[in-house]
């Protein structure tokens, strides 16, 4: 039972990850319970929320994060399984561009996720905050020089 639990919480994960990094909005965020948590102990942005409840404001931040961008390329480096079925916690990385000026953008990721009743229900996400920076002095760096 456990381990049914935790195959079923992992294809998920993967379903929601790979819908979320096409900006298949629709589909990712259905993978979500309506009363989600996200948090993001490092903050990407400095002046956001350090946590957000609720899917549809999970949604608008992850619609407007990402609206000068081509999607998220998320690939999964290595899923644990923990004592807790209804955990898991994930390495991932990303890779995407700024659609106005071409400049890359890539960045490495480590989720708690918790599950109920087969959805997401809690995602806290150590993410780098440098390279969101590095890839916004880019893109200034870029428009001037154009």
């Amino acid at each position: 039972m456990n381990q049914q639990l935790r195959e079923h919480n992992r294809a998920v994960f993967l379903h929601m990850m790979n819908a979320l990094g096409r900006k298949d909005w629709d589909t990712g965020f259905a993978c979500m319970t309506e009363d989600v948590c996200c948090d993001w102990p490092y903050r990407p942005i400095p002046d956001m929320d350090e946590a957000m409840v609720g899917r549809d404001v999970v949604r608008a931040f992850f619609d407007a994060g990402q609206a000068a961008t081509a999607g998220l390329d998320y690939r999964i480096d290595r899923i644990y399984d923990l004592v807790d079925p209804g955990t898991l916690i994930a390495e991932y990385h990303s890779d995407s561009r700024h659609l106005a000026t071409g400049v890359p953008y890539s960045n490495r990721y480590l989720g708690i996720l918790r599950f109920r009743e087969g959805k997401v229900c809690y995602w806290r996400e150590y993410i780098n905050p440098l390279a969101i920076t590095e890839m916004f002095e880019r893109v200034t760096a870029a428009a001037v020089t154009r």
